[in-house]
């Protein structure tokens, strides 16, 4: 009885570190010893292995490295002179690496001879090499002498992997007896291994898995919704009886819980309500702030004035400024009326043409602009607003803060089936923490002016998001957008 009495009152960490000590101390003493011997075995393959590989990338690099010093002297092609060199030191590094690797009499031969073969045949070589640089007709010689002895180092190559296979032969041979080895000490390590398992497993049947399972079921009842669960009653005193006695107390504090929930979900749902309303008041208080301000100003009016300030300057001889309100007027016109989602490239190309004649006569020769176009523009469509407000990104953002001005340029073309539009420009650039952070941005907030979020938004989604727009800069070069349109997905004209 004491001892039954012991076991019950012992800890449930007690118990379990019992378990795994019995189990882990048993199979650590013998797998220690077998991965021990398994792992020289292994390490000793590995080096082999890895003898292999290197000898037979010397193999590779010195036939590479014929080819490029012939081509060399046959072309005078840089490009074969550098990869000769690059080729020289792999080689070089390479012996290094295998030289004092090999334990026979044969293997160390091999290696000797290809040490001295090799350096012998890269001084004939850079000896030819210099020759030809000097362009004296005598380069071949030495370029011929190094390549007998270039074929003898192949040999010696070949050798020193055939003498490395066999040593690894007889390792591969030791690896696989010692495998037969561990296989049969496992399988008796698993069957022990087994057999205290069951045994250990009975005990804990009894004295843990069994309040466990009450547990179990008591928690269950409460996850259904049965809230008015009997305490669970353990009699041990270790882990699980604690697990059990917070069980009964957070059965307690649920059903206290969700009484103060109920409450609360009806307190919030009104005010929920409440906030929906308040939400619903300030849009509606927006939309018609917008409305007002809006109505303020009056197309018909605008135009009627811009016209007749044009009369009165055509009147007064001032050409440039009635040419300035024209395009100011054109700008105005299309921003009203382009109320439909797309319009063609030939109209975006338009606006932007008054839009750069403003600019110019801003900036003057600060300024340069030009446009190569060598698609039809009336056939392909884009969302309203495209181009025109990345050409004055580039110009406010790019052109404007240096001094000395700059260009921008747009290409349009056709590239496997695919439209291309590109705008480039030798302004000031953008970090690409600082494009990142453009394009982060919310196109919903961006209510001051067309943005590049708002730009990059409306093409994706006007094209299916099967387009492509990148955008490309440095700090101190300039910028390149590049949107790209599948030519079946040229758009079509709003109505």
């Amino acid at each position: 009885m004491k001892k039954y009495s012991y076991w019950s009152k012992l800890s449930l960490k007690r118990k379990l570190l019992t378990y795994f000590f019995v189990i882990s101390f048993f199979g650590a003493i013998i797998n220690l010893y077998l991965h021990n011997n398994n792992y020289n075995v292994m390490d000793q393959f590995n080096e082999n292995l890895t003898s292999y590989y290197k000898i037979n990338e010397l193999l590779v690099a010195t036939t590479n490295n014929e080819s490029y010093v012939e081509g060399y002297l046959k072309n005078l092609d840089r490009e074969y002179k550098n990869k000769y060199k690059s080729t020289k030191e792999e080689i070089n590094l390479l012996i290094n690496e295998l030289d004092g690797q090999f334990t026979s009499l044969d293997a160390y031969f091999s290696m000797n001879a290809i040490k001295y073969s090799v350096e012998y045949y890269f001084e004939k070589w850079d000896k030819a090499i210099l020759l030809r640089d000097r362009k004296e007709a005598k380069y071949y010689v030495d370029f011929y002498e190094g390549k007998e002895v270039h074929e003898f180092t192949q040999q010696y190559i070949q050798d020193l992997l055939y003498n490395s296979l066999n040593e690894g032969a007889q390792l591969y041979n030791d690896l696989v007896e010692n495998s037969i080895f561990i296989r049969s000490i496992s399988v008796g390590i698993i069957l022990v291994t087994l057999l205290l398992s069951l045994i250990f497993g009975g005990i804990f049947s009894n004295y843990v898995v069994a309040p466990i399972k009450k547990l179990v079921d008591a928690s269950i009842k409460i996850s259904e919704g049965q809230l008015d669960v009997a305490s669970v009653e353990v009699s041990s005193k270790d882990e699980v009886g604690i697990l059990a006695d917070s069980f009964n107390t957070m059965n307690k504090s649920i059903n206290s819980l969700v009484n103060d929930l109920k409450q609360k979900a009806i307190i919030e749902r009104k005010l929920h309500e409440e906030e929906i309303e308040l939400i619903k008041t300030q849009q509606l208080l927006q939309e018609a702030e917008f409305l007002a301000l809006q109505s303020q100003i009056n197309p018909h009016f605008l135009f009627n004035t811009l016209n007749t300030i044009s009369r009165t300057a055509m009147f007064e001889k001032a050409d440039d400024t009635t040419k300035l309100i024209g395009a100011l007027s054109n700008i105005f016109r299309f921003s009203l009326q382009s109320t439909g989602k797309s319009i063609s490239l030939k109209e975006e190309l338009d606006i932007i043409d008054e839009y750069i004649y403003l600019q110019k006569f801003r900036f003057k020769q600060r300024l340069q602009y030009e446009v190569e176009c060598s698609v039809d523009a009336n056939e392909i469509f884009l969302p309203v607003f495209t181009l025109q407000p990345l050409v004055e990104n580039a110009i406010t953002h790019g052109i404007e803060p240096k001094i000395e001005g700059g260009m921008v340029r747009l290409k349009i073309y056709e590239k496997n089936n695919h439209i291309v539009i590109k705008l480039i420009d030798n302004g000031y650039g953008m970090a690409k923490e600082k494009i990142t952070s453009i394009l982060e941005k919310d196109p919903k907030k961006e209510s001051k002016s067309i943005g590049l979020i708002n730009v990059y938004s409306r093409f994706q989604q006007f094209f299916n998001f099967e387009s492509r727009f990148v955008i490309k800069s440095r700090e101190g070069c300039g910028t390149i957008i590049e949107m790209s349109i599948p030519k079946e997905l040229r758009g079509e004209k709003s109505v």
